[in-house]
């Protein structure tokens, strides 16, 4: 079924932060010494909050985005971008605390437990004893200089924050009727059948193509893989790629006298995003890589294929073929949930936005210039 890759659910985790790092793991802003940020309803944000928070952002856009994108002044947007979010964090605890919302100890241990979770695996991907997943899980408490204790107040604060919005943006959101959703399918697939719709405006229009263009994606061929990157850019020069392309040399021997492709994907690919995953890029379709080198190379393959070493500009790739998926036609009871749940999350979002808006209307907020 197509709805369980549709990314279009209202859900609303444990945890809603609105950005991806979040500020679970900050430290406490009372602890903090140092120059203010901003100040939010007289509470402090520090610049060494607000650099700490940015620095895993700032660090995936150096690895991935093009050398020429990673100036001064991009970096600093993004600051400012992370800087909103956490004013935007501190407004929704103040006015949790505001409405006195509670947290009970067994919501604050479910939220620890859920934090535990990615410890109980090891680099390998095999599973870890329940001390040794304590274990790991207090060193990363250590490392981020937190104690239990102040890690239980941040769940409990991540908590209050959901509940907050689960109260008064969520329980207010209304489900489409049958026939939105119909007349929304009809237009998306009219879309995808490249024939005009009237859209009701330039946004709706804009929701349309994007809705159609990733269920044309899902509906026609699709393949999953694995990967094995040696990076080195050809920004970077002859030295970098040749030494790129004997490390990836160097794996294609041990692919071949059989050692595991999920095994040396961890150990050796230099591919933030899916090295931890065994190399799995899940799913794609023509073009989603934006590398049609390995796109001409792989959707030739055999499932269970590897594929000779692909060269490309962003370095040197050996690719290992997973499943395959045949196109097929658009249904829409195949269809129909997830694009609801599109249409909620679309009122979710603009409600959201409109609710933070309003606490920044009546906030006494002042930010201070990064530089």
């Amino acid at each position: 079924m197509l709805k369980k890759y549709l990314p279009f659910k209202l859900a609303l985790p444990l945890f809603f932060v609105l950005y991806a790092a979040g500020p679970i793991w900050a430290e406490e802003s009372a602890e903090v010494v140092g120059r203010t940020i901003a100040i939010v309803n007289n509470e402090p944000i520090f610049f060494e909050e607000l650099n700490k928070e940015a620095e895993p952002f700032i660090e995936r856009q150096k690895k991935l985005a093009p050398k020429e994108e990673n100036t001064p002044d991009k970096l600093l947007d993004i600051k400012r971008e992370i800087l909103d979010k956490m004013v935007e964090e501190k407004l929704l605890l103040q006015e949790a605390k505001n409405k006195n919302l509670r947290v009970t100890k067994a919501e604050i241990e479910k939220g620890v437990a859920q934090f535990k979770e990615p410890f109980s695996v090891d680099e390998q991907g095999k599973p870890r004893t329940a001390i040794d997943t304590e274990k790991k899980f207090q060193e990363q408490l250590t490392q981020e200089g937190m104690t239990q204790t102040q890690f239980n107040e941040r769940v409990k604060e991540q908590i209050m924050k959901v509940k907050l919005i689960e109260q008064d943006v969520k329980s207010k959101v209304e489900m489409p009727a049958e026939s939105d959703v119909k007349a929304f399918y009809n237009k998306i697939k009219q879309t995808l059948d490249g024939k005009t719709v009237a859209a009701k405006d330039s946004n709706e229009q804009a929701e349309i193509e994007q809705v159609a263009k990733f269920l044309g994606r899902l509906i026609g061929e699709q393949i999953r893989i694995r990967h094995i990157l040696a990076r080195a850019t050809k920004a970077e020069g002859a030295a970098a790629r040749e030494t790129a392309k004997t490390k990836i040399k160097d794996v294609q021997d041990k692919l071949t006298k059989g050692e595991d492709f999920t095994f040396l994907a961890k150990k050796f690919s230099e591919d933030p995003i899916s090295k931890d995953r065994g190399g799995d890029l899940g799913f794609l379709a023509k073009g989603d890589l934006g590398l049609p080198e390995i796109d001409e190379t792989v959707f030739k393959l055999n499932e269970g294929q590897i594929s000779g070493i692909i060269e490309t500009d962003i370095g040197f790739h050996i690719v290992k073929l997973i499943e395959k998926r045949a196109p097929h036609p658009l249904d829409y009871d195949e269809v129909k949930e997830d694009l609801k749940n599109f249409i909620v999350q679309k009122s979710f979002t603009a409600n959201l936005e409109k609710y933070l808006k309003n606490l920044r209307a009546k906030a006494s907020i002042k930010i201070n210039p990064i530089n």
